[in-house]
């Protein structure tokens, strides 16, 4: 019973605000699994769905934004206040987490700034979004393009895990990384070993690396199939440049740290410990996926002349010759130690 109640010590530790509809199917996942979650969402419906859901925040005069990021974005900064005070009062963690699908429009247009104004309270914040599948509507690729050139410009962010909808069934791709996740979070009290231990502390770190990450478990004895388990994970496929800053890992059978650093890049330092059932393994620090951003960047460049008459009609301003996230993944770095804050409002305009 101790360990079982020292698990869900460990959990306090996270919460997740779901924003959107996509985001609160993961969320759900992960209050089941022991985290508190905060569901936001423009859509009254959306969050009826939610039945067992504890903490639920309609923002108002919102009746969803049907793939509208722009609309998002006015709504949250319409009611930040109150936004930031809901999160305040539930989410009392030492890191949060903010759900949302890049290609959605509550999730999308909120997600990113959300994430920009949290840190700017003082918060520790991550994310978890998910990319579509190319067989998904150029709309939605659009709307993750916009996403993702916003969300690699946030400087001082955690750990970002982006789960790719190209992988499989999204259902099925949720809940294997809501399970690799939980998993992870639980190896300070279920993995002990003489040959050494990973701390909360250890596990903190390695989440609140700034860059991408991806956690996967894997029941294989040998390095190749951990190897093999991070390529076929639910996330999207990483970088070969092999840049990392921690891997963290309680390994099994003939696992060894020296051969996921061979295949995925030495890291700036490395956390382990040792059971007998399976390797869980958690790799942060990592660039954002390029290659699988030009798969979204080419679906927008295929159908150009759609993608304007849509902007056009909509009165979105995303696309122009301007912006080339792509050539940009690394996050924005701060200029100048000497430069004044910026203030709420600064954060806000730079995202409309």
């Amino acid at each position: 019973m101790s360990g079982k109640r020292k698990g869900q010590k460990m959990k306090k530790k996270i919460s997740f605000v779901a924003v959107g509809q996509a985001a609160g199917n993961i969320g759900r996942l992960f209050e089941e699994n022991g985290f508190s979650v905060i569901y936001v969402n423009t859509s009254q419906e959306d969050l009826d769905t939610l039945e067992k859901a504890k903490f639920k925040y309609h923002i108002p005069q919102g009746e969803g934004c049907n793939k509208d990021r722009r609309k998002a974005k006015q709504l949250v900064i319409d009611d930040f206040d109150n936004i930031a005070a809901e999160i305040e009062s539930k989410a009392k963690s030492e890191m949060t987490f903010v759900i949302f699908a890049s290609g959605g429009g509550t999730g999308s247009g909120a997600g990113p700034m959300l994430i920009d104004l949290l840190i700017d309270e003082g918060k520790t914040v991550g994310a978890v979004t998910v990319i579509p599948a190319p067989d998904e509507s150029v709309k939605s690729h659009i709307n993750s393009y916009e996403c993702f050139s916003e969300l690699t410009e946030i400087s001082g962010s955690g750990s970002c895990f982006i789960i790719d909808n190209g992988n499989g069934d999204k259902l099925e791709l949720n809940a294997a990384f809501v399970d690799s996740f939980s998993a992870f979070l639980e190896i300070p009290e279920k993995h002990k070993s003489i040959k050494g231990n990973i701390d909360k502390a250890e596990i903190m770190e390695t989440l609140k690396a700034h860059g991408v990450s991806v956690v996967i478990r894997s029941k294989g004895k040998e390095s190749a199939d951990v190897i093999q388990a991070v390529k076929e994970s639910a996330l999207a496929p990483l970088e070969p440049d092999r840049a990392v800053k921690y891997i963290t890992a309680s390994l099994a059978g003939d696992v060894k740290m020296s051969d996921l650093e061979k295949a995925f890049g030495t890291p700036i330092d490395n956390f382990q410990t040792f059971n007998d059932a399976e390797t869980i393994c958690c790799i942060s620090g990592l660039t954002y996926p390029q290659t699988r951003l030009e798969v979204i960047y080419n679906k927008v460049a295929e159908n150009k002349d759609l993608i304007k008459k849509n902007l056009a009609a909509t009165r979105e301003t995303g696309l122009k010759g301007g912006v080339n996230f792509l050539d940009e993944m690394e996050p924005a770095k701060k200029k100048d130690g000497g430069k004044k804050p910026q203030s709420k409002r600064d954060i806000m305009s730079k995202y409309l």
